[in-house]
């Protein structure tokens, strides 16, 4: 699918405007921005806590990246250490330096979370320390040119930036937090470069009256290319999709599981294939550092399999019932497998619902709320064909898998021959496989990837996703 991803550049020939706006020297570096249509780490929970926002399509974020020739002086593989950059915002992309999340309400913008993982947590890589932090520390002055950027090209009237007595009040308590680094980072830019008024816990800047002081970037573009895409999807569970209607096969899948995990990961590698692998969260901690030794993506597969009221969800799917339980699962917080997930783990991009049951919990807002990028399901449940986005949720349609071989007694070549069909079919298609099926089709694994390798190119979700967000990355208006 050809698409192309905007962005605005700073390039390094333009540091003198920026010195002439009041800028310093060594707060200067080329960058890149992107305006992406979704929720950045804990947007829609501040936004709904802060501003009682519930409209997922009100929020955007911000990404800031580094270009060349400053970040030539590094590895790659540093822009991408998870330990370094904790909220895995790069979308692929080398020089990731920082992100905010923007609230549009009205004709105002309000600007909630500034973040740079790669200059606040560069300790854990003191041999880059000094250098990062010389290169970089300008970070919160660029990004407010970019917010003022933002608003001013969406013809916003007033930006509203938190105070960093309002940031550090919302900060999770449980983190070790400095307030000087608040008051650097929320206070002393924004007083720094523009003329603001103290608004309650917010700094209140008038746009046009400080359009003076903005440095407006160069609108840019890049194609994404259009090539077959082919999603490899492991739903890993065991037996615990089978407990309730086939026990004994459960019990035969719980012995087999390991084996088959190990034989899936060891084809893989030596196919040079990379999977996703929807992992359930009570399993987690057993089986994703295996998966993740070999570069796989991991997502959720629920926390335990199980699906509350299933059948309620069934006889009230479609009515009005339904939307009326929707809205009180979000009001009252409702604690299912997303919020047990999230204390798993907090920042996997994606889920994957078990039978592609779409509960009410599922809603695009529940799913922002708890920091889901994109969510994979059954093309029927979805009622899609291709990836798309809605509500700030990348949603991805799963077309084929391998249930029939255990419930239709299908035979292995009648089931290739309608997956290679479908691979042919489609430009992106997601194959689901099962830890618990493996033995229909792990005696002809290393073949069949070896066909579908040959008809397109590899991705797991985690890249699709990223694909959609940047295709659908904010257009500048025309002038």
């Amino acid at each position: 699918m050809l698409g192309k991803a905007h962005f605005r550049e700073i390039a390094p020939e333009r540091m003198a405007e920026f010195l002439q706006k009041g800028y310093k020297r060594r707060h200067f570096f080329p960058h890149r921005v992107y305006y992406l249509p979704k929720c950045g780490p804990d947007g829609y929970k501040t936004a709904y806590r802060l501003r009682g926002e519930t409209d997922p399509n009100k929020l955007w974020e911000l990404v800031l990246y580094a270009t060349s020739p400053v970040i030539d002086e590094f590895p790659d593989e540093l822009f991408f250490d998870d330990h370094l950059v904790w909220h895995q915002q790069q979308f692929g992309k080398v020089g990731q330096v920082a992100t905010a999340n923007l609230l549009v309400d009205g004709k105002a913008l309000y600007t909630m979370t500034h973040i740079s993982d790669l200059v606040q947590r560069i300790s854990r890589r003191r041999e880059y320390k000094t250098r990062i932090e010389n290169r970089f520390k300008g970070w919160p002055y660029l990004l407010l040119n970019a917010i003022m950027n933002f608003a001013r090209e969406n013809n916003l009237q007033r930006v509203f930036s938190p105070t960093s007595t309002l940031a550090l009040e919302r900060t999770d308590r449980k983190r070790t937090v400095k307030k000087e680094l608040f008051e650097r980072v929320y206070d002393r830019a924004v007083t720094t470069l523009f003329q603001v008024q103290r608004e309650g816990g917010w700094w209140m800047i008038d746009v046009s009256k400080n359009r003076d002081r903005i440095v407006f970037p160069e609108k840019k573009y890049e194609t994404i290319p259009a090539k077959k895409t082919i999603c490899l999807t492991h739903d890993i569970e065991g037996g615990l999709g089978h407990l309730d209607v086939d026990p004994t096969f459960a019990e035969f899948a719980d012995r087999a599981a390991s084996t088959h995990l190990h034989e899936m990961l060891r084809i893989e590698k030596m196919t040079g294939v990379k999977a996703t692998y929807n992992v359930a969260g009570c399993l987690m901690e057993e089986r994703r550092g295996h998966i993740e030794q070999d570069g796989h993506c991991v997502a959720f597969h629920s926390f335990d399999h199980k699906i509350r009221n299933f059948w309620l969800y069934a006889k009230i799917k479609g009515t009005i019932f339904e939307r009326a339980l929707r809205r009180w699962t979000q009001k009252h917080d409702y604690r299912g497998q997303l919020s047990r997930c999230r204390q798993v783990d907090y920042r996997i991009k994606g889920y994957r619902p078990p039978r592609s049951v779409l509960t009410f919990e599922l809603s695009e807002q529940n799913l922002c709320y708890h920091n889901f990028e994109w969510l994979a399901s059954s093309k029927n449940s979805l009622g899609i064909t291709s990836p798309i986005m809605q509500n700030r949720i990348v949603k991805i349609p799963v077309l084929f898998g391998d249930f029939k071989l255990y419930k239709n007694n299908v035979s292995y070549h009648d089931w290739e021959c309608e997956a290679l069909n479908t691979v042919k079919q489609h430009d992106i298609v997601t194959l689901d496989l099962h830890d618990c099926y493996a033995h229909f089709w792990l005696p002809y694994y290393r073949e069949f990837l070896e066909k579908v390798k040959a008809m397109g190119v590899f991705k797991t979700l985690n890249e699709v996703a990223n694909e959609v967000i940047l295709r659908h990355s904010m257009t500048p208006p025309s002038e």
